[in-house]
């Protein structure tokens, strides 16, 4: 059975003390080039491998960080692990992922902020059920917290956030510059942030456009593709002269797409149409999909590296708020309203 390498064996073969294999170890720049020459070839020799257990309690810190997402089987928040699981890694960090299907039970965020409170993390990354969790609250005093895409309630932890409201105001431009005035919007009931700013976003926009709002073109329903699917019905059914729709997610936009084949409602020669996430099926689709783009695997990274900062010391307890630019991606389910008669 091979021996244990130890620290004071480095130190033996380099013909150095310990402390300065330490220092060398732990990255101190004030050791002769030589020097650390030596000792980084006796590393290699000898096969050293540091004890970061041991490490972690000089340091108290694990060098572990989690991540709690809304579930992998959405393209949007696999790609966004992606990116928290990325700057870990390239930060010298570990990272474990709690995944849920269905994260708007708070009981399924409840189960896994716990567990990974038991490994001591050293922070976390989290997507946030729709109800606010005192468990996190309490969490949050203790470690860094950075929550990503989407926040419940106010501003009370670090958070990394798309432009919601800016790049719905973009489509709701767009759709007034082609002659749109019977704007409808179908959106997600949840009380989440991006909900409620991109249905802020599209009423400052419609103001600011000098188009009035007609309460029953706003229609919400839960933010699946069946909820999309739904909402779409209901507005078309209701006989009111929509010309163009707004869809701020992608789940219900794949509903919208859906119902409106079934009702035989050609885009954009009937409607056009806007949805969320420039997802690869919406440039398949004929026609292709105009969208709100955002770049979940840029959020994801973000929120990790500055989540990084938090854990060493910066940027101090003041909560703030990072926001990542989104952008209209123009196709062709959009056009002028179809003249009447």
């Amino acid at each position: 059975m091979k021996s244990i390498v130890r620290l004071a064996d480095v130190a033996r073969h380099a013909g150095v003390s310990i402390p300065t294999v330490s220092r060398i170890l732990n990255g101190v720049q004030t050791v002769a080039p030589e020097l650390r020459e030596r000792v980084m070839k006796s590393v290699e020799e000898l096969g050293y491998q540091p004890n970061r257990m041991a490490k972690s309690l000089r340091e108290q810190r694990t060098g572990i960080l989690a991540h709690l997402t809304a579930g992998l089987n959405a393209n949007f928040h696999a790609t966004l692990a992606r990116g928290v699981q990325d700057a870990a890694f390239d930060l010298g960090y570990t990272m474990i992922l709690g995944s849920s299907h269905h994260l708007e039970n708070g009981q399924s965020q409840l189960t896994y902020a716990k567990l990974f409170d038991s490994y001591r993390v050293d922070g976390m990354v989290v997507v946030p059920s729709s109800t606010p969790d005192p468990y996190l609250e309490t969490l949050s005093s203790r470690i860094p917290i950075i929550e990503v895409d989407r926040t419940v309630g106010e501003y009370s932890r670090h958070a990394v956030l798309l432009n919601n409201a800016e790049v719905m105001g973009e489509a709701v431009r767009h759709l007034i510059s082609l002659g749109h005035r019977n704007i409808a919007l179908l959106y997600g009931i949840e009380l989440v942030s991006t909900e409620v700013e991109r249905y802020q976003g599209f009423m400052r926009a419609m103001k600011e456009g000098g188009v009035p709002v007609d309460p029953r073109f706003l229609i919400s329903d839960d933010f699946t593709e069946e909820g999309g699917h739904r909402a779409f019905q209901r507005l078309v059914g209701s006989g009111l002269p929509v010309t163009a729709v707004v869809v701020t997610t992608n789940e219900m936009l794949a509903g919208v797409v859906g119902a409106a084949r079934q009702l035989g409602v050609r885009i954009p020669e009937d409607i056009s149409l806007i949805g969320m996430d420039d997802e690869r099926w919406v440039r398949m689709m004929s026609p292709a999909l105009t969208v709100m783009a955002q770049t979940p695997y840029e959020m994801g990274y973000e929120a990790c590296r500055l989540l990084i900062q938090c854990v060493e010391g910066q940027p101090g307890n003041t909560p703030w708020l990072h926001r990542i630019p989104g952008q209209l991606v123009v196709r062709e389910s959009t056009a002028p309203p179809r003249l009447s008669g």
